[in-house]
């Protein structure tokens, strides 16, 4: 599942104030010990030179306080003297050692004047002890600066991304039709605007162009519906003057029965091209009568067909309600595909609530089998726009038939042995 932008924006903001705070302990840190360190060491070498001068001027006495301790130890005598953090140093000397609990910061050097090595020792044990209560402090204030940081990325996500769902949700709103809602173009930011601006141009040509095809297929029902009115009304002429022989009737029959097959399928394209359903014309049919029926209608006009098209009736009672002449379209088409691409027989067999239509050609295309199948996760396939025009016109009935009943299409199998077409049938009566 995807991350919304919200969490990514929040954790953007999270991750910067996080690092920030942290860059900022640090470099508090550092400040902390080197002011530290620096203030001791120039105290120490204060308190050395100061010492240094009472040697020279022979006033100096060994001193020990609560927090400093100052030796000298004149060239000859033995380190036994001193105390055992000064034994056996080298000079120069300035570093901090810990004796049990308590610190010291301990400086050492050599004098010329009078020769030998004065020491000195002081006591930072407070210092480390308020320096360790500093950085308790400064974890504190870090975790409260995080807390506080993760409720302001959070509000901080939220206020941001507000344009944008607002945004999405207008645009996902939008119902597709003749005539579509624009959304707002009311947003703070130019950036919203342009987009808002764009989308609501997209929408404006997109009603433009419905408005083109309504007019087309109003214009095309009423170009194709003439002549068919004309050829009905002649071949009633010739019916009513009896004047044909019964080879000429038979003939004058199949050319009216073709006639209707086209007015009906000239009625279902148009229907399809409005993207309407005709509830009214819906009824309870018999698949098998249907699927007989269309066979022999195609062995009727195409007499090579004769005897090709075997038929498997496993549900002998199945009846669906549905559009008669979509179901017959979506049969014919199925039949004439499966025909055209095989020499051998083709099998057709009714299975429970499905229609299987078997033929034993080369296969269809994968990426033609991809965009058919109706069911199943949709294709991930990147291939460009319009590659579906390389099928057949017949299997693009057959697909938009199926959408248009509820149908679902399966290609159960497409190699070299052949193809399977699967109609998973619904509203079964």
């Amino acid at each position: 599942m995807k991350s919304s932008l919200t969490t990514r924006f929040a954790r953007t903001l999270f991750f910067l104030i996080a690092a920030t705070t942290a860059t900022s302990m640090f470099v508090i840190e550092l400040f902390v010990e080197d002011v530290e360190d620096t203030i001791l060491g120039l105290e120490l070498k204060a308190d050395a030179e100061f010492f240094a001068v009472q040697l020279q001027q022979g006033d100096f006495q060994p001193i020990q306080t609560a927090r400093l301790k100052a030796v000298f130890l004149s060239d000859g005598e033995a380190d036994d003297t001193l105390p055992t953090y000064f034994q056996n140093r080298t000079m120069p000397l300035s570093e901090e050692i810990e004796i049990g609990d308590v610190t010291l910061l301990i400086h050492g050097e050599r004098l010329e004047e009078p020769g030998g090595k004065l020491f000195l020792a002081q006591d930072i044990t407070i210092m480390e002890n308020r320096e360790s209560l500093v950085q308790m402090v400064l974890v504190g204030v870090a975790s409260v600066m995080l807390l506080i940081g993760y409720f302001v990325a959070r509000a901080g996500s939220r206020y941001l991304v507000r344009p944008f769902k607002k945004l999405t949700r207008e645009v996902l709103g939008t119902v597709p039709g003749p005539s579509m809602q624009q959304i707002t173009t009311d947003y703070r930011d130019q950036e919203f605007c342009d987009i808002a601006e764009a989308f609501n141009r997209f929408l404006t040509a997109l009603e433009h162009h419905i408005e083109r095809e309504k007019s087309f297929v109003k214009l095309a029902s009423h170009e194709l519906r003439t002549p068919l009115a004309v050829m009905s009304g002649a071949l009633n002429v010739l019916e009513q003057r009896q004047s044909l022989s019964m080879a000429d009737q038979k003939t004058l029959a199949r050319i009216r029965r073709a006639m209707e097959t086209m007015r009906d399928d000239t009625e279902v394209l148009l229907e399809l091209a409005r993207s309407e359903a005709s509830e009214g014309d819906a009824r309870t049919i018999v698949l098998h009568e249907v699927v007989q029926n269309t066979i022999d209608d195609l062995e009727h006009g195409l007499p090579g067909h004769t005897e090709r098209v075997t038929v498997y009736n496993n549900s002998p009672g199945l009846r669906v309600t549905t559009h008669p002449a979509l179901v017959r379209m979506l049969l014919r088409n199925l039949l004439q595909n499966a025909l055209r691409h095989t020499h051998a027989g083709v099998e057709v067999q009714l299975i429970k609530n499905r229609i299987s239509v078997r033929d034993f050609g080369a296969g269809l295309p994968e990426n033609v089998t991809e965009r058919l199948n109706t069911i199943g996760p949709p294709s991930t396939d990147t291939s460009k726009a319009g590659e579906f025009n390389n099928t057949t016109f017949g299997l693009l009935i057959v697909r938009l038939v199926c959408e248009r009943l509820g149908w679902d299409l399966e290609i159960a199998q497409s190699d070299n042995e052949g193809t399977e077409f699967l109609i998973h049938v619904h509203n079964l009566a």
